[in-house]
């Protein structure tokens, strides 16, 4: 995947390790394809508080509503979600 640089082979990579169990290999893969929902509940599952606050500011530059939305309510944070 590294040396196709194809968005469907990290996809299928991500896929994979899923299934498999390796959350560190399924980041790297949303992060190079850039599927921010399915990073954001990675995030969720695997506890990273951190990396939820960096993808709900990422949300805010990106100006995606509902992608700043689902991250407040993960982070339960009221107060952003309005």
């Amino acid at each position: 995947a590294y040396e196709m640089s194809d968005d469907e082979c990290w996809h299928r990579l991500g896929l994979e390790a899923l299934r498999q169990g390796n959350h560190q290999v399924v980041e790297m893969s949303y992060q190079r394809t850039k599927n921010f929902e399915r990073l954001s509940f990675l995030y969720l599952l695997t506890g990273n508080v951190e990396k939820l606050r960096k993808m709900l500011r990422i949300a805010e530059m990106r100006r995606d509503i509902m992608g700043r939305f689902h991250n407040a309510l993960f982070l339960g944070s009221a107060s952003e979600r309005v």
